[in-house]
């Protein structure tokens, strides 16, 4: 297992393509992760290498002792010695090629293990539904370490077509300005990116002249947003799709001539070699209209979650992946998406666990209790509020101090929108901690 601790760029793609030539299994980590979990990652693993950059190595300065630091730079990859000179390490499509790290229904990361045939099956899948083509220009604003952008990565390299690293999602406009300097073809991001676009930038007034297609998944975006979208960028097309990292990326997308006339919360049909199936509690077919579990089927289907054998029976049963998506059918036959059966929440794309936050503010902060929830905020969707209870020892302890440990240590889609200072955390009739009390205090501002 090989470490790859790099953000987006070409030396994140030679790193990764390079472990799999050598036979490797690469582990993309996100450059901004926190050094407890990483810490974590590289214990599971016991990875024998990470690939970083020295800006990412001095987030980490406490880590040092356990990172093999293979570093890399623009020098490092350029004037190599030509591929048709090596040889590569045989490896079969049941081979693991790949483990990403993502939350799993305790809190605790996960490491899904992916084979050289679910990267490339999936890959394939995702040509053929887009109608891909080798002249492909995409703006690549997703993360590479995430499964989405991994998709993308994968479908448009192994087409053949460019891959466009610019703009900034901090400075959104500069997507917009970068689409067009450099004729992308297409833009593919999370739900939160296309909100900001269409309110905080100039994307209803810009053409986009080789504009083909724009895609959302990693998230739920409303539909009357998604149709406005599909109306601004025509004629090019715009998908809604649906997966999981446990699915390598897709599962489901939305034909765009059907878009208008779908319902919110409609995943539409399976992709191609996938097959999806609604199901009650003991496994039999639900009919049209009745609520069940997705699941799901196919060669991009992930080997199992790493060194995790009781997680991957919960998920996987006789090689069918079971989402943890309550759905059900409309009259059309589409796939309609009716919530989740545990708390993982959705936030800028990434699957996030309230507990991840709380576990990190209890070993960070002297506290006696932390509990993060979920909340939909007015302007920026899903985003979590954190409610403690201080140590009588720290009572000085402010608001602000930890809000701003969070924004440093923590990836963006942990870091809470609020936290609040409580003398008792409310609790329920079951005297169980009132989460739902909680998510509606943070919706309205905790008044």
């Amino acid at each position: 297992r090989v470490v790859l601790l790099v953000p987006n760029s070409v030396e994140y793609i030679a790193a990764f393509y390079a472990v799999l030539f050598a036979g490797g299994v690469v582990v993309p980590v996100p450059a901004n992760t926190e050094s407890g979990a990483l810490k974590n990652i590289l214990d599971s693993t016991q990875a024998i290498c990470t690939i970083t950059t020295a800006p990412v190595l001095r987030r980490h300065p406490d880590l040092e002792e356990f990172i093999v630091k293979g570093m890399v730079s623009e020098e490092s990859v350029t004037g190599t010695v030509p591929v048709n000179t090596l040889q590569p390490v045989a490896r079969s499509e049941k081979s693991l090629a790949a483990i990403f790290f993502t939350s799993g229904s305790s809190g605790m990361p996960k490491g899904v293990m992916l084979s050289h045939g679910n990267l490339i099956s999936n890959a394939q899948s995702i040509q053929e539904y887009l109608q891909l083509q080798a002249d492909e220009r995409p703006i690549c604003v997703l993360p590479f370490h995430h499964a989405f952008g991994n998709s993308v990565l994968q479908s448009h390299l192994l087409q053949g077509a460019h891959l466009i690293l610019d703009g900034n999602t901090i400075f959104p406009e500069s997507i917009l300005e970068a689409m067009i300097r450099h004729e992308c073809t297409s833009l593919s991001a999370v739900p939160d990116l296309y909100r900001i676009l269409l309110e905080r930038t100039s994307f209803k007034q810009t053409q986009f002249p080789h504009l083909r297609y724009m895609s959302v998944a990693g998230g739920a975006l409303p539909h009357a947003q998604a149709v406005e979208i599909s109306d601004v960028i025509h004629p090019a097309r715009f998908f809604v799709m649906y997966g999981q990292t446990e699915a390598t990326a897709r599962l489901a997308y939305v034909p765009p001539e059907q878009l208008a006339g779908v319902s919110d919360g409609t995943i539409g049909q399976a992709i191609p070699g996938v097959t999806l199936q609604i199901v009650d509690e003991s496994g039999q077919l639900v009919n049209a209209g009745t609520v069940g579990e997705l699941r799901a089927r196919g060669p991009n289907i992930m080997q199992g979650y790493w060194r995790d054998a009781e997680e991957t029976r919960k998920r996987i049963h006789n090689g069918w992946l079971y989402t943890g998506d309550l759905a059900t059918f409309d009259q059309s036959g589409r796939i309609v998406i009716k919530g989740r059966r545990n708390s993982l929440v959705k936030i800028s794309g990434y699957r996030v666990h309230p507990a991840d936050l709380e576990q990190f503010a209890l070993r960070t902060f002297p506290l006696s209790q932390a509990v993060a929830v979920p909340f939909e905020a007015k302007n920026t969707g899903t985003r979590l509020a954190l409610y403690i209870e201080t140590t009588p020892e720290d009572e000085g302890l402010t608001e602000a101090e930890m809000l701003s440990v969070c924004r440093s240590q923590l990836p963006r889609q942990l870091v809470p929108d609020r936290i609040r200072i409580l003398q008792k955390i409310p609790l329920n009739h079951a005297m169980k901690v009132d989460r739902v009390k909680l998510s509606e205090l943070a919706a309205v501002g905790d008044l």
